[in-house]
C-alpha cells in the first residue's frame, strides 16, 4: 500500500524496499496490482491507493499481507540529530495470516548502535533513510521467522502463576504483554531463572540480542541447583545464539562487540 507522508522521505524508502528485497518477502507495489484491476475505486485520500480495490486485487495473486507505512515525524537538518519515526501496519489476507502493527523509530544513537557501517554515509539524512530501510527489513524478517521454543512453566514456586499466564499470552501471539508480565515477576524477583528464561527468549523475538544474551547469561547463573531450568537456559542460551547469528547474515554485519559464545563448529 506503499508509504504515506513528505515525498523526499517516503519516496526513497519505498524504492529501495521494491529494489531490494526483503530475505524471504516478495514486495509488490500497489499501483502494479491495481493497474491489472478490471475495477478502480476511488480513494479516500489523494495519490494514496484504494484499500478495497487492492485488497480484491492482492488475493486474486494469491498475496497473504497487504503493507502501509505512514512517516509520522521526520527531520532533515544537517545541524541537529536526525530522526523519522515510521508506522508500519500489516494486514493480513489470508486465514493464516494474522495483522500487526509496529513503529519505527531510527536517530544517531540507533544507527551507531545496530548500523555502524551506515555512519560512513556523509549524508544525515540519507543515513537515517538507509537505516530506515534496514529497521524495516529487520522487522519483516522477525514476522515469518517462525520458531518453535520451549518456555519454562514453573510450579509451586514464587512467581510461578504470574510466568504460566505470561506463557499463556505468549501462546496466543501476545510477546509484548508476556514481555511485561515476566519483567513484572523479575522486578519482585530478579533472580528468577524461569522469568529469565522466558523474558530472554522474548527479547530474542523482538531482536534486542543485547538484553537476551544478558537475561539468559543471568539466568545459566543462577539455575546452577536447578537441572530442569539449567538444561533449559542452556539450549535458550544456544538457541538465542543461532537466532542472532542468522540475523548478523542477513544484513550483513559484523559479530557483536562482545564476540560470540560458543564456536560455529560446537553448533
Amino acid at each position: 500500500m506503499g508509504i504515506s507522508g513528505p515525498d523526499e522521505w517516503a519516496g526513497p524508502i519505498e524504492k529501495s524496499l521494491l529494489q531490494n528485497q526483503p530475505t524471504r518477502w516478495r514486495l509488490i507495489a500497489a499501483e502494479r496490482l491495481e493497474s491489472e484491476s478490471p475495477i478502480r475505486l476511488v480513494s479516500g485520500f489523494e495519490e494514496e491507493p484504494n484499500d478495497v480495490a487492492v485488497s480484491a486485487a492482492a488475493r486474486r495473486e494469491g498475496l497473504r499481507y497487504l503493507l502501509h507505512g505512514e512517516i509520522l515525524q521526520a527531520t532533515g537538518h544537517e545541524d541537529r540529530d536526525d530522526k523519522i519515526s515510521l508506522s508500519w501496519r500489516l494486514t493480513g489476507l489470508q486465514p493464516d495470516a494474522p495483522s500487526a502493527g509496529m513503529p519505527v523509530s531510527i536517530d544517531e544513537a540507533l544507527i551507531e548502535q545496530r548500523y555502524p557501517q551506515l555512519m560512513n554515509v556523509p549524508d544525515v539524512a540519507e543515513r537515517t533513510r538507509q537505516a530506515a530501510v534496514l529497521e524495516t527489513k529487520r522487522l519483516l524478517a522477525a514476522s515469518v521467522d517462525r520458531q518453535q521454543v520451549t518456555l519454562a512453566s514453573p510450579r509451586m514456586l514464587p512467581g510461578s502463576r504470574a510466568i504460566r499466564r505470561g506463557n499463556e499470552l505468549a501462546r496466543s501471539g501476545n510477546w509484548p504483554m508476556a514481555e511485561q508480565v515476566w519483567n513484572g515477576v523479575l522486578e519482585s524477583q530478579p533472580r528468577n531463572p524461569a522469568a529469565l528464561i522466558n523474558a530472554s527468549i522474548a527479547a530474542a523475538a523482538r531482536q534486542d540480542f543485547s538484553a537476551a544474551r544478558e537475561r539468559i547469561a543471568e539466568a545459566v547463573r543462577r539455575s546452577a541447583f536447578s537441572p530442569v531450568n539449567q538444561s533449559l537456559a542452556e539450549e535458550t542460551l544456544v538457541w538465542i545464539e543461532l537466532r542472532q547469528r542468522d540475523y548478523h547474515e542477513a544484513f550483513d554485519l559484523s559479530p557483536p562487540q562482545e564476540g560470540w559464545l560458543i564456536s560455529r563448529g560446537s553448533l
